[in-house]
């Protein structure tokens, strides 16, 4: 039995987070098993938002059609103190296929992303108890309880721990959650809005004391968040009556029972302690209003997908596995401390703080930079130890990628006579390589081409291998997958203003870039994240 688990990852906790990493698992054939403590699904939707980035994923893994079936698209925040609307921001002018805000309840997000972790042959096992953990350089022992089985042990290579804010596998390890917990009280409440003025493509946040602010929740229900003294009767006359400055004849219609909490900021010290890690709110939590928490915690697991995957099955390196932590920890750091500041505006004590942020608002600048927060599509691990680049650094426009970042879509290539997108060569679980030949391949990239396929045979992990060229034919001189790029944006988004190879992560993200094309830099990188075949 021992030997047979060796292979097994164990994931514990089955909300996004866990339900992501459990599928990127399944898309590679690796052995899992997801288990989750609660008997049925959370009924209650603590997220609603799925920011651009985490779109992007979702689309990456085929989901995208069922989301959109199921939510409503978010394009414009308002932002009021009082009756005056101080400043606003929109998404779409933002560099994503995805240029808004999806807001759907989270029990939608779970039900389609157990629905397509079924289809791919896997399963939540539910009512199974995390108990405890021992690790050794070669397993871990989990011991687990159930109704059915009582208490019971499990051999498994890798536990990684996506139970949420009360993480047990994080108690199990002694990882220190680090920050602090926020004395204010905050209450929730979904309902119905009759006579709001405003579109439901619209967040008009109400940001002057007492702070209230309405979210469009899935198709027709509003989620209102405020903050409160009280949880009192009275709690949701005096949320009408803020809402009321914003759009003077509104009323709540059928409104659940309101909900209470106090925001947390904490960050785990470690998100990896041997062969255990943490991902998701097990992680990190950061104030809800700004609704980074889950879309963090399924772009963790993104990233740790792939690499797990390629350790379980013994082709990774040390360096790609604790690539990990390095990446993760800072995004997510960055974060947090994005939540702080936002917290502290919010407070009594934070008046001139919040004015500064309506000034900053009222600029361009500041509307870009609003915008480009909240899609989360900038965020990158340029201090990553497993990205690089070597050579000439390209000429940079708004669209160009830098190492390290994740990799935007373009639209109008041509593969083998068929019209393709970038997205459509890099959604899948290996690494693409692609070589920017320009428009006319030189002698000398034709012949490192032979080199460059064996020195891709030679890696243990497969990987996809594309020649780029500016035209709308392909050169009798190449031969293998050729990608027409006759508008060049397929040069400029990956830096090919000369002649460039680069490397896109399975996660969407640049890991190397070299110019001009050379076979043994991207060697030399490769066997620091892979081991050879």
């Amino acid at each position: 039995m021992v030997a047979d688990n060796l292979k097994l990852v164990l994931v514990v906790g089955a909300g996004p987070t866990g339900l992501v990493l459990a599928i990127e698992l399944a898309r590679r054939g690796i052995p899992f098993r997801l288990i989750d403590l609660r008997p049925e699904p959370t009924t209650w939707s603590q997220a609603i938002f799925i920011k651009s980035r985490t779109l992007e994923i979702l689309a990456a893994l085929g989901l995208e059609d069922r989301f959109y079936e199921r939510g409503q698209i978010v394009r414009r925040v308002d932002v009021y103190a009082n009756e005056a609307c101080m400043a606003s921001y929109q998404f779409g002018g933002l560099d994503t296929r995805f240029p808004h805000i999806l807001s759907i309840p989270e029990g939608e997000t779970i039900r389609i992303l157990t629905d397509e972790l079924e289809k791919l042959g896997g399963a939540v096992e539910r009512g199974v108890e995390f108990i405890a953990l021992s690790q050794s350089s070669q397993h871990v022992l989990a011991t687990l309880k159930s109704h059915r089985r009582g208490e019971f042990d499990l051999h498994a290579s890798y536990v990684v721990g996506t139970d949420g804010y009360h993480s047990a596998v994080r108690g199990a390890i002694a990882d220190d959650f680090e920050g602090k917990d926020y004395p204010e009280l905050w209450g929730v409440v979904d309902t119905g809005l009759r006579n709001w003025i405003h579109s439901r493509d619209t967040v008009c946040a109400q940001l002057a004391e007492p702070i209230a602010i309405p979210f469009p929740l899935g198709e027709s229900l509003w989620r209102l968040y405020f903050r409160t003294d009280t949880h009192g009767s009275e709690v949701l006359s005096r949320v009408v009556e803020r809402l009321r400055k914003v759009s003077p004849q509104v009323d709540l219609h059928d409104p659940g029972e309101p909900q209470y909490f106090r925001s947390h900021s904490r960050l785990a010290r470690r998100f990896r302690i041997g062969r255990v890690f943490l991902a998701g709110d097990a992680a990190h939590v950061s104030n809800p209003l700004e609704g980074h928490g889950m879309n963090a915690g399924i772009q963790d697991a993104y990233n740790l997908g792939w690499k797990l995957s390629s350790m379980v099955q013994d082709k990774a390196t040390e360096s790609l596995i604790a690539s990990y932590e390095a990446e993760r920890r800072q995004t997510d750091r960055a974060i947090v401390q994005s939540g702080d500041e936002a917290y502290a505006r919010m407070m009594p004590s934070g008046a001139a703080a919040l004015q500064d942020l309506f000034a900053f608002l009222s600029t361009r600048e500041g509307q870009v930079c609003a915008a480009l927060a909240e899609s989360e599509i900038a965020l990158g691990y340029e201090s990553s130890p497993v990205v690089e680049e070597i050579g000439e650094t390209p000429s940079v426009s708004s669209r160009t990628t830098k190492v390290g970042y994740r990799v935007g879509d373009v639209d109008d290539l041509i593969l083998t006579g068929r019209r393709c997108t970038l997205y459509d060569l890099i959604n899948g679980t290996d690494p693409t390589v692609f070589v920017l030949l320009g428009a006319a391949p030189t002698a000398e990239a034709v012949e490192m081409l032979p080199d460059l396929r064996a020195a891709i045979r030679d890696s243990a992990s497969k990987l996809n291998l594309y020649l780029a060229v500016l035209s709308k034919a392909e050169p009798a001189t190449l031969s293998g997958r050729v990608v027409l790029d006759p508008k060049g944006q397929l040069h400029e988004r990956l830096g090919g203003d000369r002649p460039r190879l680069c490397l896109v992560r399975p996660d969407g993200h640049l890991g190397f870039s070299c110019a001009p094309p050379s076979v043994q830099p991207l060697k030399t990188y490769l066997g620091g994240i892979f081991l050879q075949a």
